[in-house]
């Protein structure tokens, strides 16, 4: 995907008079993104003026920026020693202030545009040997000098 200066750039080398196939060459793409671009430039359609696809979010700025500062108080006060909460009640705060009803999936989706990360509780298997789990770390700390391979 081109970003914008990109986009620019091909409208400007083609307007210079440079063909297609050189133009890709330079930017690095294929020529028929060269193509499409030199078309929406001659068009006069610009990244700003393209129609975009998909429904118009109902959210705006305002609203979003309202809601983060309503979900950073309901986290604060729902927990002080964790200082979390579930992807339902976030829900239930944005139906219950904005009069929308999300999926699950939309709400965590507005969640990392504002900047919250999900966790997930990682329980411990029922054969955890916590005995067999320090002698690990001490033969671990022992053979440091050494060269360990990992799978990355």
């Amino acid at each position: 995907m081109l970003d914008a200066k990109e986009r620019e750039i091909i409208v400007k080398l083609h307007n210079n008079g440079k063909g297609q196939g050189e133009i890709s060459r330079l930017i690095g793409c294929s020529q028929p993104t060269v193509h499409r671009w030199i078309k929406c430039g001659l068009a006069g359609r610009t990244l700003q003026t393209l129609s975009r696809s998909g429904r118009p979010t109902k959210l705006t700025k305002k609203a979003i920026s309202g809601l983060k500062k309503k979900i950073v108080a309901e986290i604060e006060a729902a927990n002080d020693e964790f200082c979390s909460v579930n992807t339902k009640e976030i829900r239930k705060l944005i139906h219950r202030d904005i009069g929308e009803f999300y999926s699950l999936r939309h709400v965590e989706r507005i969640m990392h545009k504002l900047g919250f990360s999900l966790i997930t509780p990682r329980p411990q298997h029922l054969r955890h040997d916590q005995a067999k789990v320090d002698r690990f770390r001490d033969e671990f700390k022992k053979n440091l000098h050494r060269r360990i391979w990992a799978m990355s």
